[in-house]
């Protein structure tokens, strides 16, 4: 299994190449500039989100995308020249470019690290292991800081309000050193005893020990927060993922293509590899991160109070008159418009929702669809103590009948095995297209082996009838079983499992359906 495995990784490799190839060969129409906050090195950036925008051009005809990695200062020149069409950038950088530029966010970034899938990301304060001086936050006043920049949300104003609410105001109480991007200067600067404590977002350090960069063990966390299902350092709260956003000038036909295309795009695919993560969801919303720049006076929420509103309408009663008016008149004759789209926006919506969650061949659940009732299945039989049963279906004999019939022939038989699955399954379970001729069933409540078997059974006989769109073919199946909790308790082990008792079934010569087992897997 560990050579299949090196060969699946190759093959993934080669066809990540391959994507880029393609994008960079066939895409020549319109350029769309993406802007990324580049929090850590330039050319890392380039690296790790070419893939994405291969992946995107590859996707949308007559488009191609371009990485354009930039530090936040560099951000606003940029969209104030027009020169960016989308920006995925912090929480706090993209409220404000939000205000100042009417930047709309449409897809939130979902990242997995150490095997969990993390929508949130937070800020560090670190200092060097052996300064036994520096143990709690309190230590820090009097203390020389390193960060990036005072406008960097997760590199300095989630730690600058973690110390505040502990007493401690750097402003006055320290002495600040802001050295720029990339986040490393930060990192070197404590290790270099240049600094006696540093800011930095979560995972910044773990990247830098996986590049053997740093020594982990060097540097020890300061107010080292509990966090089971967070695979990062981290000592602040956490907040929304980075958000994709899309300039204004962008139409809503190419944004509807991206965000459909970025819903579609395979977990852990060549692209989300290269960037380091998982998938893509819905936006997030952001009111936290909003209240938090509120509590700090941080722009767009600097201004003082606004004028009560009976001297304004004492002051300018007349003008505001006058334009009560006309908006009237205005909103007349905009209802009908404002009606249709309305509409027109419900309608696309339920559109990308549908491209989402859908398989476009057969219309079952796909993966992102499947992911979540997985999930949602196991953590409900964790609480009863149910059995459930996970189940990978290979088509035997559907290559030949493409080779000879056509596509056309063959998806349609794809097609038809899908209502065969569908029939023969129970109320509650699930069937997925997984990809090309291969299916998932979650089974939920099979309580005997016995009706475990009788289901497997129905199903293999359902596969195996005549099939009318080709004259004297057949199709059967191989299915591979695992069973939670006695084979796994994850959802990527249950999977895995699945699909090496799928071969041995198909070792054995097919139409047939194999329980996975630690000695035969």
């Amino acid at each position: 299994m560990s050579v299949c495995r090196c060969s699946m990784a190759v093959w993934r490799g080669l066809a990540g190449m391959l994507l880029c190839l393609v994008a960079s060969v066939v895409c020549a129409g319109q350029v769309y500039r993406v802007g990324v906050t580049s929090f850590r090195d330039k050319a890392v950036t380039l690296e790790e989100w070419g893939p994405t925008m291969a992946f995107l051009s590859a996707q949308i005809a007559d488009a191609r995308f371009e990485v354009v990695p930039l530090t936040l200062p560099e951000f606003e020149a940029a969209l104030a020249r027009r020169e960016l069409d989308f920006v995925l950038t912090n929480p706090q950088h993209y409220i404000v470019v939000e205000v100042r530029f009417g930047v709309s966010r449409v897809a939130t970034l979902v990242k997995r690290e150490n095997g969990k899938v993390v929508k949130q990301f937070g800020g560090l304060v670190f200092a060097r292991s052996d300064r036994h001086d520096i143990r709690g936050l309190e230590d820090i006043k009097g203390r020389r800081i390193a960060a990036v920049d005072r406008t960097s949300f997760a590199g300095f104003l989630l730690q600058y309000d973690l110390l505040m609410r502990a007493g401690v105001d750097i402003e006055q109480d320290c002495k600040l050193d802001f050295l720029g991007f990339p986040q490393d200067l930060v990192v070197n600067a404590v290790l270099e005893r240049r600094a006696d404590v540093g800011f930095v977002r979560t995972g910044v350090l773990e990247a830098m020990a996986r590049e053997g960069k740093i020594d982990l063990s060097r540097l020890s966390v300061i107010n080292a927060v509990p966090t089971p299902d967070f695979p990062f350092l981290i000592s602040t709260e956490l907040y929304p993922e980075w958000p994709l956003a899309a300039a204004p000038h962008v139409s809503i036909d190419i944004t509807n293509k991206v965000v459909a295309a970025l819903l579609l795009m395979p977990p852990d695919g060549p692209a989300a590899r290269s960037a380091r993560y998982h998938r893509w969801s819905t936006p997030l919303e952001y009111q936290r991160v909003q209240a938090l720049m509120r509590r700090h006076g941080v722009y767009p929420y600097d201004q003082r109070e606004p004028i009560p509103l009976a001297d304004v309408l004492r002051a300018y009663s007349v003008p505001i008159l006058a334009g009560v008016l006309v908006l009237s008149l205005v909103l007349v004759v905009l209802y009908v418009r404002t009606r249709r789209l309305n509409v027109a926006l419900k309608r696309s919506r339920e559109k990308l929702s549908e491209m989402a969650h859908s398989d476009a061949l057969t219309g079952l659940p796909n993966r992102n669809l499947l992911d979540d009732r997985l999930a949602f299945m196991l953590a409900k039989a964790q609480r009863s103590g149910m059995r459930i049963a996970v189940c990978l279906l290979d088509l035997d004999g559907f290559k030949p009948i493409n080779d000879r019939w056509g596509h056309q022939v063959g998806d349609a038989v794809l097609r038809e095995v899908a209502g065969r699955l569908s029939a023969a399954l129970r109320d509650g379970d699930t069937v997925a297209r997984w990809g090309g001729d291969e299916f998932v069933l979650l089974l939920e409540g099979a309580a005997a082996d016995w009706q475990l078997f009788e289901i497997m059974k129905r199903v293999l006989a359902a596969i195996a009838l005549d099939l009318d769109l080709c004259p004297g073919c057949r199709v059967t199946a191989s299915i591979g079983v695992s069973l939670f909790p006695s084979d796994a308790e994850d959802a990527g082990q249950l999977l895995l499992h699945a699909d090496q008792a799928m071969y041995e079934a198909k070792k054995e010569g097919g139409d047939r359906f194999v329980v996975y087992s630690p000695a035969g897997g």
